[in-house]
């Protein structure tokens, strides 16, 4: 089965790790990545860690490159240097020596049973079984509390559900690694809506804690940290006299502080001030909450799981404001420089697209 055509394993790394019981992260796309929060932890410990590449999937085979146009350079008259898409699996090392198997990149569009069986043969023939799946979710949540991961997966998690949602690719390999007998841990960042479109380096920081918790391994989040803290400033310049926004965080803050008892969490910060959304695009959020909202919170038990499985909260986000589509489309290229500009500098681009 690894011989499989649309992946490439490297030999000698599959048996440097046989029998090594390594943890698994899986950070991929998915029909959502709030705040960027997966592609951010993804950039981090590739950056941060020691890589080396365990198996290569077949871009050209399961990636839609015109939906995640790969970056190309030009450069005096010539176009060089193009990063075609990356979706692979690699050994990360911390700086204490603390190893992981890592599969992350884009999210295959399609093959996804074959893509789930070649993970499952390939984490089979080293021996891993402890798996981490992490998820970045738009949500009802203030940007002025710590960040949620909410944790499903493991026999003492709340009783929720059923409810139908779409399914992305990470989805279908928990349900399978889970058939398969794998212990399988789903993470899911919650991430402010009204900031979902906006790179969130919070979701980051939330998620790499998360990650150091189960797997094992750290990644250094002191830059991200250190946005954040500017970035909080940013925030509440951009709400001051803002009585809409105002009114909205803090319904979101009085429910947040009644559900957060059940739920487990991590602390994080927030993200780059370039990124951020203005006052008016929150006070536009603040519309759309507080006219399908009229109490200051929800006091349905099971409503957080609710608009967690629901798709139309991908949609809560500012820039989907006609109102605001200038300014968000400011945001939008201003994270694309930064982002060109963070790739270029950690040699990152390719695992991005």
């Amino acid at each position: 089965m690894l011989g499989d055509d649309i992946i490439d394993v490297h030999g000698r790394a599959q048996q440097q790790i046989a029998g090594a019981n390594l943890p698994v992260v899986v950070l991929v796309d998915g029909a959502f990545d709030a705040g960027s929060g997966v592609r951010m932890m993804r950039r981090t410990i590739r950056s941060e860690m020691d890589v080396t590449p365990l198996a290569e999937f077949d871009s050209d085979l399961l990636i839609d490159h015109r939906a995640r146009r790969p970056h190309i350079t030009f450069e005096n008259g010539t176009f060089k240097d193009y990063r075609a898409p990356r979706l692979g699996v690699d050994i990360v090392t911390d700086e204490l020596g603390n190893q992981a198997i890592l599969l992350c990149g884009s999210e295959p569009v399609i093959a996804w049973e074959r893509v789930v069986m070649a993970v499952t043969d390939l984490l089979e023939s080293v021996g891993s079984n402890e798996v981490s799946v992490v998820h970045s979710m738009p949500l009802p949540v203030p940007h002025t509390r710590p960040v949620v991961v909410r944790e499903h997966g493991d026999s003492g998690g709340l009783e929720s559900g059923p409810f139908r949602l779409p399914a992305s690719f990470s989805h279908l390999l928990e349900t399978r690694l889970t058939e398969h007998g794998f212990n399988v841990k789903g993470m899911t960042i919650q991430v402010p809506h009204y900031i979902a479109e906006s790179d969130y380096p919070a979701a980051a920081v939330a998620g790499l804690d998360a990650i150091a918790a189960h797997a094992g391994i750290s990644a250094p989040s002191e830059q991200l940290r250190e946005l954040g803290r500017a970035v909080d400033a940013q925030i509440e310049e951009q709400l001051h006299n803002n009585t809409e926004a105002t009114t909205m965080i803090e319904g979101l803050e009085k429910r947040y502080d009644m559900e957060t008892p059940l739920l487990r969490s991590s602390t994080a910060l927030a993200e780059d001030e370039s990124e951020l959304p203005d006052g008016d695009q929150i006070a536009a959020a603040a519309q759309k909450y507080l006219s399908n909202v009229s109490d200051a919170f929800v006091e349905d038990a099971e409503t957080l799981d609710q608009l967690e499985a629901a798709p139309q909260t991908s949609e809560a986000g500012p820039h989907t404001s006609g109102e605001h589509s200038d300014v968000g489309g400011q945001h939008t290229a201003a994270a694309d420089e930064h982002t060109d500009v963070t790739d270029q500098q950690a040699g990152e681009q390719a695992d991005d697209e």
